[in-house]
């Protein structure tokens, strides 16, 4: 007998941790406590999780209250680009046309359709296209006037020899 109670005494000791585990698991996080501490063999209070949104005094919420984490120049500084060549292309281009490009840039704007339309254009479509046509031809232009500015070759380097000449045959 006292063998049957041992066990029923295990046995409710695992179902009430496990109904204690399931319980935990299942409390919404604002409404667990957090950060309590043992002493002299007893529990002490932990603190709650407050929400943003929780309602304080006055109606206002704690979201209100916290100062925002951003600031005013943010907006602006996205928009100048890093890439100067970038900043060439951009400064060839209408405001309208800029809005597009910029637009591309953005998180989930795969095409230039997506960036006509984000950027308010009346036919998405053929104006994203027409900036595309654009940007590739300003593009273009930029890379070519970038191998001009390449300095060439130092004047003093040998060139081989022309119309069968060997190199280093002297006259």
């Amino acid at each position: 007998m006292s063998a049957f109670i041992g066990a029923t005494v295990t046995y409710q000791k695992h179902l009430k941790a496990e109904a204690l585990s399931i319980h935990r698991n299942l409390t919404p996080l604002w409404r667990r406590r957090y950060g309590g501490h043992v002493v002299n063999g007893r529990r002490t209070e932990g603190k709650r999780l407050a929400l943003l949104e929780a309602p304080g005094a006055a109606g206002i919420t704690l979201r209100d209250v916290l100062s925002e984490r951003t600031c005013p120049e943010d907006r602006m500084l996205a928009l100048i680009p890093g890439d100067p060549r970038l900043a060439r292309i951009l400064a060839q281009l209408k405001p309208e046309e800029q809005a597009v490009m910029l637009a591309l840039g953005l998180n989930g704007v795969v095409t230039w359709a997506e960036a006509a339309e984000y950027a308010g254009a009346d036919d998405p479509p053929v104006f994203g296209e027409r900036v595309r046509r654009k940007v590739l031809r300003l593009a273009a232009e930029q890379r070519r006037r970038d191998v001009l500015r390449r300095p060439g070759p130092p004047s003093d380097l040998r060139r081989p020899g022309q119309k069968g000449e060997q190199e280093g045959a002297s006259t």
